[in-house]
């Protein structure tokens, strides 16, 4: 048995076609279905940057805005509450940092993957053993 490059359905080694989603399982399709399936997951995974954007502006204006209408604008003293709320405007901020390169680091991965071409994935994942009679001669 192995699976589906599309939807991960367990599909006997015969089958010409998905019993789940219908795609073909020839060489040349399971190749583009391959492709396909890798796209989507770098797709879904650059799809927090956004989310990631947003929480990185908003732990900026915490952090630096609120000191700086304190001091300058209002002319008071930063008393605890507005510390408090620089202190978690940072950690906003380096949270949304760590996540962004995380985010990063993934779809880095994701690319090499799709460089390396799924016989490439086969080979890092240990690679598949060939049937007796389809090994190639050397």
């Amino acid at each position: 048995m192995t699976n589906c490059p599309v939807c991960n359905a367990q599909v006997t080694e015969k089958a010409k076609f998905c019993s789940e989603c219908g795609i073909q399982l020839t060489e040349a399709a399971f190749e583009r279905a391959w492709i396909i399936a890798m796209q989507e997951r770098i797709k879904s995974a650059r799809h927090n940057d956004g989310l990631y954007n947003v929480v990185a502006i908003i732990g900026i204006l915490l952090a630096v805005a609120i000191p700086f209408i304190m001091r300058f604008v209002l002319h008071y003293n930063m008393d605890t509450t507005s510390w408090a709320l620089t202190g978690v405007g940072i950690l906003i901020l380096i949270g949304s940092v760590i996540g962004i390169w995380l985010d990063n680091h993934k779809v880095q991965q994701l690319i090499a993957q799709l460089e390396a071409g799924p016989q490439g994935e086969e080979e890092a994942e240990g690679g598949k053993e060939e049937p007796e009679g389809e090994k190639k001669e050397e």
